[in-house]
């Protein structure tokens, strides 16, 4: 063991060196640069100019130096404080950390505060306290208590305890997160919301989920989009698959290639290829069903279109129109046109103008009314 308190110039220590700190607390200061030639220990504080270590290096209390560049492994248990950390292979920080930039290559565990400009991980990284970083960059799996990071990349998977703030954030497998406040998501895989979500833009490539309210731009999902509560964008909404809301759906434009379930919607347009399904119905400017497709719910929209061999309830529009083959249960609108082989099993009542082509069979004769009013217009 040797015992030192401050050192002018420059230190060099050997394999397996234990360098006892002088004073209470115990601490090292020195001037220069701290060159380590092997593993070794500093007992008590440390602060250099520079710190340069080969093999495994560990300081059971502070560590402060401007440059730290340690090739296997660097363990501090108290503060870490230094403008750019490298650690060739894994650091574990127990107690808080402020720094410019940090690249591990390997595994990063931080027990306490993280504060940092950049970070860059190769491997996986461990956030279990507060944490501030301008761009974090993670090859495999990240895991973050709580904080904000500005931009966060992540190569396989992401898991936010609680909530976490983001300008951007890139993940390349799957994503979970507690409450999450940002602005454009993009995940290769999964992502899932165990709070409230607030964002700009959400694209994803599988499935996206959202355990309470979620309110943004835009959200685009190539496979399933499913929500325990309401969901309200100011843009648009595009589904692949099936979209689940509990709640109340509102977007400028909504398109799902496949089924749509919710309590209510409301938008500016929707289409939908496969099938819809509403408690309280749809309320939009324009309203489409796909060939072959079902609505089940009211629909009330300015212009309604049921495609080919379509079937819906209740339809209301100021333009109401039925595809070849299409059925409806009643129809009120200012202008009604069906086309061919359509069937209507209720009523049929309009202001403006009906057209009926060969083959449209109808309950009841269709009635002109003299107001939209009269017909819940």
């Amino acid at each position: 063991m040797i015992r030192l308190g401050k050192v002018e110039g420059d230190l060099v220590v050997g394999q397996g060196a234990v360098v006892q700190g002088e004073g209470s607390p115990p601490a090292v200061e020195v001037s220069g640069i701290v060159r380590c030639r092997g593993s070794c220990t500093f007992e008590g504080s440390l602060k250099a100019r520079r710190l340069e270590g080969r093999g495994g290096l560990e300081v059971p209390r502070d560590l402060k130096a401007p440059r730290v560049e340690v090739d296997r492994s660097l363990r501090v248990s108290g503060s870490l404080d230094g403008e750019e950390v490298k650690v060739g292979g894994s650091l574990k920080a127990e107690g808080p950390v402020k720094a410019g930039s940090v690249d591990v290559g390997g595994t990063l565990s931080a027990l306490d505060a993280f504060e940092a400009e950049e970070l860059r991980v190769g491997g996986t990284a461990r956030l279990d306290g507060e944490a501030r970083v301008g761009r974090l960059s993670v090859g495999g799996t990240a895991i973050i208590r709580a904080g904000r990071v500005d931009k966060l990349s992540v190569g396989g998977s992401l898991r936010a305890m609680e909530s976490l703030e983001f300008s951007s954030l890139s993940v390349g497998g799957t994503a979970r997160l507690g409450n999450g406040k940002g602005g454009r998501a993009n995940v290769g895989g999964t992502l899932s919301f165990d709070g409230e979500a607030k964002f700009e833009s959400i694209s994803v490539g599988g499935t996206l989920s959202f355990a309470n309210e979620a309110r943004g731009d835009s959200i685009k999902v190539g496979g399933t989009l499913k929500a325990n509560a309401s969901v309200e964008l100011t843009g648009q909404l595009s589904v692949g698959g099936t979209c689940r809301i509990s709640g109340v759906l509102k977007a400028s434009s909504i398109r799902v290639g496949g089924s749509l379930e919710a309590e209510k919607v409301e938008a500016g347009e929707v289409r939908v290829g496969g099938r819809v399904v509403t408690s309280e119905g749809v309320i939009a400017e324009r309203f489409e069903i796909g060939r072959r497709g079902r609505v089940e719910g009211p629909v009330r929209a300015s212009v309604v279109r049921i495609r080919e061999r379509g079937r819906a309830e209740d339809v209301w529009g100021e333009e109401v129109i039925l595809e070849e083959g299409a059925r409806a249960r009643n129809i009120y609108g200012i202008r009604v046109y069906l086309e061919a082989g359509c069937r209507v099993s209720g009523e049929v009542k309009y202001v403006e103008e009906f057209q009926a082509e060969e083959g449209v069979r109808l309950a009841k004769p269709p009635v002109k009314v003299e107001r939209p009013e009269d017909i819940g217009l």
